[in-house]
């Protein structure tokens, strides 16, 4: 039988009773056969449920079938990042043969000693973690642990057991949540126990729980209090007369007086047995029972029995409920305990129950069960806790005196609570070594924390201070936080000021710019902050000021000042030339879009292509991949969708093999862009969904207003614009919302043919004014209230609109950074001079219109244009126009029945269009798969189909997989067989 971790190894003290239903659920959930993927047991209960030993008869159950069984547990009071997991690999890497486990990663191992430091001695050398943005750190990090036990379940099923999740710290939660969305391959059980009372579930853990029940193979369990017929189960197992009525009797009353609390049970029992009371037979141990009182009484049992125990037992026990669950012997002997009072002490604690024994060779105990541990601890006066704390900090430090790293959170902790007697200066130094230590684990949550409480502690050194706070800054912006990350900087940058210090005022200008810039947080602070730092720095070249000047190129651009912010970018790039500071000069010229108004389009792409390939030469992937983002939103722009495909496949290609969050969020989001302009509306929904779902890994951006924008638009041409009715009125009368969300609740009414409310909403942004539209979601603002004023025909919107437009005509409607196009500005145009009455100049604005959208190959965007040109035609009424119009709109009529888009397919017929016939594909195919099935056909490989429609190897074999189930074939030449029998072979484009 494989070998259990230490804590569940445990003998105890009393049989088990009860739960077969539960070990049966969880002994059905193990993977035994080769392919089952990941499983999740959530085991919930109150405190005393039975939840571990539960876990622990399961655990050694499994083992003995041969699964591994590794095993974790969350701290109640030093939670260290990622503990449980920590614990849990290290079992595994010790106890299996990692040199044929990490191998298997590739370079995917060198991310484990961010959990496991130790690892490259145990191993060998390994790959250093790359350096890349926090959420790309974490995401490798969470798949490096998902891979590893990927392969440790290739040879046998892995169980994995997580105890105390309601300690959980952030990361841990987060690396469930991973492994739960993405971790299917893993041959693996992960069972994870929690206290589940509304009062002991935090805010992370029920957010974690609400997402862990949305995954496939997470399975719920609830312990309640045992039933009578289990309690009588455990009174007849642990006793040693022979079943009878009385025993009964006895059950029932344990049952009432603990409400089938297991741990109350036990401890009760273990009472009567202290005292006797069993010797006077069933109906003597009744009436002891009885008397014991009510429930709440029963909690009491525990202090009753810790009274029973000799001075130094009491004080070995105190001693280590300071110390935590899981104690030392080590740690006990250095903090002031004598050998022989130290081995008698623990024996009598170990025979009342109330310790036992992890590991002999490690000298580790822990308390039998963390309510034992906190009736000690709290009934400790508040100046005794403090001097029993500073005695384990002491020795901590004297047990690790060249290796503080290992326990910098515990000492830390331990120096804290003992500042009533010791001081702050310890307290404040293992404060900041530990909150540094958790930067470096990706514990965002921790290291804030911890350097708050250094600061709170008052540190004396004003240097001091402006670093602490700088690293507060730090951890708030990597962990999500970006308002208070900036309150943070821009303390850090008053100390400095005080200082004079100029190099620590432009490294806090650059960290605030940064948290400004990344949720998208509109402060002219950060330009006046970086303007100081410049003015303060000294006149020379220096690679500090590079980074300065491009971080005030952004800031200007973000507040509309283009003209300067094109000046300082300028500035910076010569610089960083003659500096011959290539890094910077490419963080630069990848930033260079932010300045763009100030150049063509074309010279934008230049200085992102010259990025692009600096960053290839220098090995910054990140920098790289973010570079070729931006080309792809500045080709959209420019109305190059091909090229912006072309460019996309190598992004997500790139993004997927670095494991890259935000470029596959981005990367994804583009997708559905460019799949919205050519009619594949399937394909612009699923990317939606899959971009929506990358978002929730990252932090400090908020996605929703991008899902929100894109699913607007596709369930606009999917006539569906009806499903967001509800949540497009909550925004656009949102308190926060500035009414930036009334524009297209407008357009939404509009297309449902809801005149009056339209009329309402427009009249309702007239009043308000565009002040508040221009600072976010501008153009997109125009493109709703033109379609929505077009439809209602308000002559007094479209008069203001025009002159906002007009400036645009010939190029492209891009919303945001290629979150949507909407593709040439004429169409809007077009349709405002038509609302006009202004017919000729309509004219004109839609013929520019439609050489623009077939230029861009942007079916979707031809289809709307030329039903506008056909039904301003009509309007106009000229000799020639009625003939003109039909085949405008006829053809609109092919384009929106092939592509599916049956509100203006009405629309169009509507106005006498000739209804064409469009042989639709069969079983549900898109367009898309149709093309896809084609090249499959001709015996094409999914690399070779992704380079001859521009999309990545990933996307195409999703493609072929929905093919496959959509056709019934069972492989790729089952479906070219299909492709013949349809006639799909032969058809051009697949259109």
């Amino acid at each position: 039988m494989p070998k259990l971790p230490g804590p569940l190894r445990l003998t105890p003290s009393f049989p088990f009773a009860g739960r077969s239903r539960e070990l049966a659920t969880l002994r059905a959930l193990i993977p035994r056969a080769e392919g089952e993927g990941l499983r999740f047991a959530l085991v919930g209960g109150e405190a005393g449920s039975g939840k571990s030993r539960l876990v622990r008869e399961f655990a050694q159950e499994a083992a003995a079938g041969g699964a591994l069984v590794l095993y974790g547990a969350c701290d109640s009071d030093v939670r260290r990042p990622y503990r449980p997991f920590v614990e849990a690999l290290d079992q595994l890497v010790r106890s299996g043969d990692a040199t044929t486990l990490l191998p298997a990663l590739g370079a995917g191992s060198g991310e484990l000693t961010r959990l496991l430091p130790d690892l490259a001695q145990q191993v060998g050398a390994l790959p250093i973690p790359a350096a890349a943005d926090h959420d790309t750190e974490r995401h490798r990090l969470h798949s490096a642990v998902a891979d590893l036990l990927a392969a440790a379940g290739r040879t046998a099923p892995v169980v994995v057991v997580i105890e105390d999740g309601h300690w959980a710290d952030t990361p841990t939660l987060l690396l469930l949540r991973h492994l739960a969305r993405g971790a299917s391959e893993a041959r693996a059980l992960l069972v994870t126990t929690f206290r589940d009372t509304e009062a002991e579930v935090p805010e992370a853990l029920s957010a974690a729980l609400v997402d862990l029940r949305r995954s496939e193979g997470v399975v719920r369990l609830r312990l309640g209090g045992l039933s009578t017929e289990e309690v009588s189960e455990f009174v007849e197992s642990a006793s040693a007369a022979d079943p009878g009525p009385d025993l009964a009797g006895v059950a029932q009353t344990l049952r009432e007086l603990t409400g089938g609390n297991a741990f109350l049970i036990t401890e009760l029992w273990r009472t009567l047995l202290d005292t006797e009371a069993l010797s006077a037979g069933a109906a003597g141990l009744t009436d002891a029972l009885a008397a014991l009182g009510s429930p709440e009484g029963v909690r009491e049992v525990v202090s009753e029995r810790l009274a029973r125990l000799s001075t130094a037992t009491t004080g070995l026990l105190e001693l280590a409920a300071v110390a935590g669950p899981e104690f030392d012997l080590v740690v006990m002997a250095q903090s002031g305990l004598t050998d022989s009072k130290l081995n008698e002490s623990l024996e009598q604690a170990i025979a009342h129950g109330i310790v036992e024994e992890v590991s002999a060779r490690r000298l580790t105990y822990r308390f039998t069960h963390e309510l034992v541990r906190r009736a000690l601890y709290d009934r400790l006066p508040g100046l005794r806790r403090a001097e029993l704390h500073l005695r384990v900090a002491e020795a901590l430090e004297r047990k690790h005196v060249d290796d503080k790293g290992r326990d910098l959170a515990e000492l830390a902790h331990h120096f804290s609570a003992a500042v009533a007697v010791d001081g702050p200066r310890r307290a404040i130094e293992y404060s900041l070594l530990a909150g540094r230590q958790a930067l470096r684990t990706l514990d965002y949550d921790d290291a804030e924390a911890r350097v708050r409480s250094a600061l709170e502690l008052g540190i004396d050194d004003a240097r001091a201070q402006a670093e602490a706070q700088f690293a507060l800054g730090t951890a708030l912006f990597r962990g999500g936080r970006s308002d208070e990350a900036i309150e943070a900087f821009r303390a850090a940058a008053q100390i400095a000021r005080g200082l004079g210090d100029a190099h620590l005022l432009a490294t806090a200008a650059i960290g605030f710019e940064e948290a400004c810039w990344r949720p998208g947080i509109t402060d002219e602070g950060a330009v006046e902050l970086l303007e100081e730092a410049s003015l303060a720095l000294d006149d020379g070249d220096s690679e500090l000021r590079v980074m300065l000047l491009s971080g005030l190129g952004r800031a200007r651009a973000f507040v509309g000042n283009y003209a300067a912010s094109a000046s300082a970018e300028w500035e910076a790039i010569a610089m960083a030339r003659r500096l011959d500071y290539r890094l910077g000069l490419a963080t630069v010229l990848m930033r260079s879009y932010w300045s763009r108004r100030e150049s063509t389009l074309e010279q934008t792409l230049e200085m992102l292509s010259e990025a692009r390939e600096l960053a290839a030469e220098l090995g910054e992937r990140d920098l790289q991949a973010e570079a070729m983002e931006w080309r792809v939103a500045g080709l959209i722009a420019l109305g190059d969708l091909k090229g912006a495909e072309r460019e996309l496949a190598e992004v997500h290609e790139m993004a997927i093999r670095l494991r890259q969050p935000f470029p596959l969020h981005v990367a994804e989001h583009y997708t559905a862009t460019l799949a919205l302009c050519a009619g594949r509306l399937e394909d612009a929904e699923a990317s939606a969904q899959r971009s929506h779902e990358w978002s929730r890994l990252l932090s400090g951006r908020a996605a929703s207003g991008i899902y929100g924008i894109q699913m607007f638009g596709i369930r606009r041409e999917q006539g569906r614009l009806a499903e967001l009715a509800a949540a497009t009125r909550a925004f656009a009368d949102g308190e926060r919302s500035s009414g930036t969300w009334r524009p297209g609740f407008a357009a939404l009414l509009a297309e449902l043919a809801m005149e009056r409310e339209a009329r309402r909403e427009l009249d309702r942004v007239r009043q308000e004014g565009f002040d508040s539209l221009r600072a976010n979601l501008w153009l997109a603002s125009l493109t709703y209230l033109a379609d929505a004023s077009s439809a209602v025909g308000d002559t007094e919107m479209a008069e203001l609109l025009y002159p906002e437009l007009a400036p645009l005509a010939g190029g492209n409607v891009v919303i945001g950074h290629g979150v949507a196009c909407y593709g040439a500005a004429d169409r809007y145009l077009g349709l405002l001079a038509t609302t006009l009455g202004e017919h000729d100049r309509a004219v004109a604005h839609f013929e520019r219109a439609l050489t623009v959208n077939r230029e861009m190959d942007a079916p979707t965007w031809v289809a709307h244009t030329l039903y506008s040109y056909g039904r301003t035609l009509h309007m106009r009424g000229r000799s020639g126009d009625a003939v003109r119009a039909s085949e405008l709109l006829s053809e609109a009529v092919m384009l929106a029945g092939m592509i599916g888009m049956p509100t203006l397919l009405a629309r169009a017929l509507a106005l006498g269009a000739r209804e064409q016939p469009a042989r639709m594909p069969p079983d549900d195919l898109s367009w898309r798969e149709v093309e896809i099935l084609q090249l499959v056909a001709s015996g094409a490989s999914n690399r070779e189909i992704g380079q001859a429609l521009s999309i990545s190897g990933h996307t195409v074999a999703n493609h072929v997989r929905s093919i496959l189930r959509k056709t019934g074939a069972a492989n790729r030449t089952e479906a070219a067989g299909y492709a013949y029998r349809h006639s799909l072979v032969n058809r051009p484009g697949g259109r």
